[in-house]
């Protein structure tokens, strides 16, 4: 079995999403990393449409092999607050965020995606 490193050829084509949810709030985090990759096991050089026209979600999408996040590095994000928030409400959401203390506000970490965009360079590692 052989490891393939899969990731975006050009910077700033690598992003996430985080969710984080509080009762019925959602509060969705968008990352745009300069770089990041993900790892494939396969004993052949795995067949992935390189040019990726139309993007490529990791999780979702018509290859069969199991894509491993290996990385990201230097990323740049945005939140977007749940709707309905007055500004005061938004402002100490923004204060918990810079302090890390989503958590501990009772906020739940509902995961990530990843979504690659444009060419692709897959190399064996």
């Amino acid at each position: 079995m052989k490891t393939w490193r899969l990731a975006p050829k050009h910077k700033k084509s690598f992003h996430e999403t985080e969710v984080w949810n509080k009762g019925k709030l959602e509060l969705i985090h968008d990352i745009v990393w300069k770089s990041g990759s993900f790892t494939i096991k396969s004993a052949t050089k795995p067949e992935i449409d390189l040019d990726n026209k139309e993007g490529l979600d990791p999780d979702n999408n018509q290859y069969s092999y199991g894509f491993e996040f290996e990385e990201s590095s230097e990323g740049d994000g945005e939140y977007s607050y749940p709707e309905g928030l007055s500004s005061g409400e938004e402002a100490k959401l923004e204060e918990l965020i810079d302090k890390d203390g989503l958590e501990k506000a009772g906020w739940v970490y509902g995961g990530n995606e990843y979504f690659l965009i444009g060419e692709l360079e897959l190399t064996q590692i």
